[in-house]
Order: C-alpha cells, then structure tokens, then sequence
C-alpha cells in the first residue's frame, strides 16, 4: 500500500502553547477535498462531526430560563475535551463565565489554543482544570453538563451514584444538571453507520455489546476522499445506562425534578435536532435525548 492509502491507527500529538488554531487550515482542507489521514486534525473532526455547541449553549439558556425564570450565568463542564463548549457558552452572552474539566492534559492544550484563546478579551472567561471530575467540588455552578454520552463511562451503580450526588452538591440551590443519552433497539445491535461530512465521511462503530451487563464498546473511524482512512481515531468503553434507572437515581441524590428532552422527526421520520419535553417518547430504533435535572 502507498502512504496515502494505508489504513492508519488514529495518532494525534497535542500543540504546544504557541501554536496557531487548526481550524482555518482544516477548513481551507476539507473545502478543498484535500484532508487526508496524514494531514487531517483528530479533535477537529470529531468537533465538526459529532459537537453542535453553539446550538447546545442556546438549549442551555432556553431549557434554565423556563424553569428559574432567569440567564444562567455559571456554566460547568465535565469531561470537557476541547472545551468547545465552554467556549461557545462565553461567546453567547457577556454574562457567561465557565469551568471546563477533563482527565485529559493534552486535549485540554488542544482546547485552549484551538477554543478558548481565540475568545481574545472573552478567553479569561473559561477556566480549564485538569483533574477527575469528581475531585472537583467548587465553585458551584448554575449548569453543570455531562454531554458526549462520557458519564457511560461509569459502569457501575455505586461509581455512578457518587458522580450524580458531587453533581447535585457542585450546582446552585436553582441549579441545573443536563446530559445527554441514547437507547432503542439499535444501540444494542454492532453496526457501522457511516456520514458524510464537509471534505470526509464520518464512520460510528458499535463494536460489541454484552445484554448482561450493558456494557458497550465503540469506535469513531475517518475517510478521507483520497482512499485514506483513520481507524480507530476515538475509542469508547462504556455502559449502556437506560432512562428509567438514570431518572431513579437522579430521585434518589436529592433532585427534586428530572424532565426528559426527546428528539423530534421530521416528515421522513428522520431525526430533526429538535428537542421537547416528553413523557413517552417513541418507538424509534435509535433515539437521542436530554436528561436534565432540577436541583
């Protein structure tokens, strides 16, 4: 095989302090039809293929005001990665300040030279701190968002329990905890579905799956239009945590209200980014939704 088409193991090294954004040359790439396994940035094709966090900091705003009546101001995010939406949380309002945590040191590089620097006078804003989010107890926030599905990778009950009783103790007394879920008979079944995106194709892989414990392994791989390929880039150990059982635990550490955000279809039945309060959802074979709880 050429170097161009080799099928490649995901590597990525993180940028040093100095660096320049990647995002204007990866753009300039992918218009282009250029990106490649060689050149193309792994933390900005996930961004660009799995992240809406512009649209995610608006739902934030919407979903807090009708329950507390004002603009949440303090914004928590756990298992932040590139802290995108930390940083979109700071562009969408002057009154927005955030705290980003994450286990990993050089993807948070990658977020403050990529994310939050280019905020200019809005980058001291963001506060990016490098620790177990269950270390983390203050300052308590108006929000705090697990999202990216990254609370799965707490796998039992009591590993779990303690990660929602530090959330419930890490917001305000009119607080909000918001994260994201996905279920139906799909997400039990190993599959690939491949996307296209702007200048690559985005492939999930839901690898193995075990019925007795609910545990699932998943893989995110790149294309690229020269033959290229990343495989592996993102790799995901997780548990397959259902509604019911995260809504009784929510119940159980002291919040006083869990509303589930279901996503909507559109006229062919395909999902539509658009999210309402639900007591039934639907029968999709794969569905996507919000789970947030009111302290």
């Amino acid at each position: 095989m050429t170097p161009d088409t080799e099928m490649e193991l995901a590597r990525q090294e993180s940028p040093a302090a100095g660096d320049t954004p990647v995002g204007p040359r990866m753009e300039k790439l992918a218009n282009a039809g250029k990106l490649t396994s060689k050149n193309a940035d792994l933390h900005w094709l996930y961004e660009q293929s799995v992240q809406n966090a512009e649209v995610e900091a608006g739902f934030i705003s919407k979903v807090f005001k009708r329950e507390f009546g004002r603009e949440p101001a303090f914004l928590r995010e756990d298992f932040c990665g590139t802290a995108l939406l930390c940083s979109e949380w700071v562009k969408a309002n002057a009154i927005h300040t955030a705290l980003g945590v994450d286990l990993d040191g050089p993807t948070l590089v990658w977020g403050t030279v990529n994310n939050v620097t280019p905020l200019g006078e809005r980058a001291s804003a963001v506060t990016l701190v490098l620790d177990d989010v269950r270390n983390v107890t203050s300052p308590r926030a108006d929000v705090l968002a697990a999202t990216n599905f990254s609370w799965w990778g707490f796998k039992t009950r009591s590993e779990f329990e303690r990660y929602l009783r530090g959330a419930y103790a890490n917001i305000k007394d009119e607080g909000m905890l918001m994260m994201d879920c996905y279920g139906g008979p799909e997400a039990q079944v190993p599959q690939l579905e491949e996307r296209e995106e702007e200048g690559f194709d985005y492939v999930w892989d839901q690898d193995t799956f075990n019925p007795i414990t609910n545990e699932i392994r998943c893989k995110i791989h790149f294309k690229f239009p020269n033959g290229s390929k990343l495989k592996n880039a993102f790799q995901y150990d997780w548990r397959l945590w259902s509604l019911p059982e995260t809504c009784d635990l929510l119940k159980e550490v002291g919040f006083r209200k869990t509303v589930i955000y279901w996503e909507g279809a559109d006229k062919d039945g395909e999902p539509n980014g658009i999210f309402k309060p639900s007591r039934e959802g639907d029968l999709a074979p794969a569905w996507v939704a919000y789970i947030l709880a009111f302290r």
